[in-house]
């Protein structure tokens, strides 16, 4: 299967003029070992850089194991980076029982999260994100991921910030399961796979337009 994403702004000679003498794009990636060990960080980068026609630089500001509590700790590093765009997703990790992180703190923290970065920088362009389904022992201690996940729902339109429902696409895989084959962590070629063209086409604030074609 080959698969092809390509952005079309709404007025590509001048986003390409004014991209020639604007500093690089700096989009902060937040999250867990879905972003931490992911392998669509690096591949995102490319796409936006080729849709927008500037330099994009896309941050790591993932950890394997982390939670939202480990986002408010860590986000005066990702304010310092000066982002122009951030990503945001703890659910997965705020879900697991394992963690102690409750539905109510959840949303708590990344309230928190959010308001902050609005305050350190008002111009950022702030994305939650819903990540991949979990099966299995790593689904069954996440017993309410439905629940966290639509807390990023509520709280989106609560505070006027991007929402990027990345689940659907998932959900709409065949072989869903052999592609997340320990049942939390998607193959990385999947996860650019379903996350880059969504991801891209928020942040370019364009119109993407996808080519999947079947052997």
């Amino acid at each position: 299967m080959t698969f092809l994403v390509y952005c079309l702004a709404s007025d590509p000679g001048a986003l390409a003029e004014a991209g020639a003498e604007e500093r690089p794009l700096t989009v902060v990636a937040l999250g867990t070992s879905l972003t931490h060990s992911g392998g669509w960080l690096k591949p995102l980068e490319t796409q936006l850089s080729e849709c927008l026609e500037r330099s994009v630089n896309v941050l790591d500001f993932g950890r394997d194991g982390a939670t939202s509590d480990w986002g408010v700790v860590v986000l005066e590093d990702a304010v310092h980076a000066r982002p122009d765009v951030i990503l945001i997703e703890f659910s997965i990790n705020d879900a697991a029982l394992t963690k102690g992180i409750s539905l109510r703190r959840s949303r708590e923290n990344v309230k928190t999260i959010v308001l902050r970065l609005k305050d350190a920088l008002p111009r950022l362009k702030i994305f939650l994100m819903t990540m991949s389904p979990a099966f299995g022992p790593r689904a069954w201690i996440r017993p309410q991921i439905a629940a966290y996940y639509d807390v990023y729902r509520t709280l989106a339109a609560e505070l006027d910030v991007g929402y990027i429902d990345n689940l659907p696409d998932w959900n709409n895989l065949t072989e869903l399961r052999a592609r997340i084959p320990d049942g939390l962590h998607p193959m990385p070629e999947w996860a650019g796979r379903i996350l880059v063209p969504s991801i891209a086409r928020a942040i370019g604030s364009t119109e993407c337009v996808e080519t999947r074609t079947k052997p």
